[in-house]
């Protein structure tokens, strides 16, 4: 079969599969609790954007020119758990909850390379508040939620102590945004953040990571890896369409092939 057939055969089914599509951002929009996340994308040459927005049941993914393109997010609702990319922030109408897993990573690394104690006791707190996570499925008991709580809020005050004891940096004689620490930086996020990061304490559908988002990037990254990327941006929409259906598909347990078979005979109800 040539590159041609199989290019038009893929436009075919994309062109089929927009309702569907449609119908599933429409899905992940309305979910009580959704992943967004974001990667580069090399289409005709250029860096663009995909951005996958993702719950346990279903994807959407898009193509974007630019990162900071959101229109497309507007109407969303519910909780967006995401790895504080601040421009998530200007969705309007949605709750914020920030990945852990992140902030684990970051405080291992204070821990490791900084030798700042508080890091290791935050996290150690936020592994000891993910095991409870696991524990209590239907919900963490309050007074442990309360605690938890509690000992967050004394580490960021430690930490927050510890660096104001520390030699300030040198700073652009320009002026501008004063320098800090790197650990002095995440505390003040910690800090201002305290609700999205704790959200998972108090609310049982929402995670401690951001893990959903993340896996379901890692096909389409492989995808770019095997190929290098795509020659047209049609081609692009085109498979960002195709795989929003049989991620949804895969997820949901049905049969792909079936799935793809009954859309190019016209048959969209398979994913109800």
């Amino acid at each position: 079969m040539s590159g041609g057939s199989l290019e038009r055969i893929t436009h075919r089914l994309s062109q089929t599969l927009q309702g569907v599509t449609a119908g599933l951002a429409e899905q992940v929009k309305a979910a009580a609790v959704k992943h967004l996340d974001e990667t580069g994308f090399r289409i005709t040459g250029k860096t663009q954007w995909l951005h996958g927005v993702s719950t346990r049941t279903t994807t959407w993914y898009r193509i974007a020119a630019r990162r900071k393109e959101l229109s497309q997010l507007s109407g969303m609702q519910g909780v967006v758990v995401h790895d504080h990319w601040k421009p998530y922030f200007e969705l309007a109408g949605v709750r914020h909850s920030l990945c852990n897993a992140h902030h684990l990573r970051e405080l291992e690394a204070l821990s490791r390379l900084e030798r700042e104690s508080w890091a290791t006791a935050m996290g150690r707190l936020l592994r000891v508040a993910c095991r409870s996570k696991h524990r209590y499925p239907e919900g963490i008991p309050p007074p442990l939620q309360a605690r938890l709580t509690h000992l967050y809020c004394q580490i960021v005050a430690r930490g927050l102590k510890f660096h104001q004891q520390q030699p300030p940096l040198e700073q652009n004689p320009r002026g501008g945004r004063p320098k800090r620490r790197v650990g002095h930086n995440l505390l003040r996020r910690l800090q201002a953040y305290q609700a999205d990061v704790l959200r998972f304490l108090n609310e049982v559908e929402v995670p401690f990571t951001n893990n959903q988002a993340e896996q379901d990037l890692r096909m389409m990254k492989l995808k770019q890896k095997i190929s290098g990327g795509f020659r047209s941006l049609q081609g692009a929409t085109d498979f960002a369409c195709i795989r929003s259906v049989l991620s949804t598909a895969r997820k949901r347990g049905l049969n792909l092939l079936k799935v793809l078979e009954a859309a190019l005979h016209g048959d969209m109800l398979l994913l109800d």
